[in-house]
């Protein structure tokens, strides 16, 4: 058994240059394929967190901007509102300056009517007082030249007073 004998055997030369081959292989490779995959890794978690801080600050900065526009459209409906309130008062202030206006118009319309109406009353009594003197004048001219009884006088007179009705 002497042939399996350093087969089976530890040698100490042997382990030392298996150790230094491992630790040369291990450095190598650390060296070639640790350090730069580690590197990719490290960008890529960099890139990756990168993207999740952009993210996060487009979230934030779209709830900041859907509160401001919330707090816009809220501004404008409240102006909205403000404008309808003040178009109502102004229309119904002009409304009422209309209304006063058309009164005022219908009182000086209904004063030149009642002036018109009080001129022609006047103006009618003033004709009939001239045709009822001047009827009176024709009856007394008509009595003076007949001397009539007090029963001619009458019939004369209850005559004329027809002829005023026709």
């Amino acid at each position: 058994m002497p042939e399996y004998q350093p087969f089976v055997t530890i040698d100490v030369w042997t382990m030392i240059f298996t150790w230094g081959n491992l630790i040369i292989l291990f450095l190598f490779l650390k060296k070639i394929l640790f350090v730069p995959l580690k590197n990719i890794i490290d960008e890529r978690q960099k890139q990756i967190k990168d993207m999740y801080d952009a993210a996060q600050t487009d979230m934030e900065s779209a709830s900041a901007m859907r509160v401001e526009y919330e707090e816009k459209l809220d501004a404008a409906s409240a102006q909205g509102e403000e404008i309808i309130r003040d178009a109502l008062a102004r229309a119904r202030k002009q409304e009422e300056e209309i209304v006063r206006e058309a009164n005022e118009t219908a009182a000086k319309t209904l004063r030149r009517a009642d002036e018109q109406i009080e001129m022609e009353r006047k103006k009618a009594l003033n004709q009939l007082k001239d045709e009822v003197s001047g009827m009176a004048v024709d009856i007394a001219s008509a009595l003076i030249e007949k001397n009539l009884t007090e029963a001619d006088d009458r019939e004369i007179v209850d005559r004329f007073i027809e002829g005023l009705g026709e």
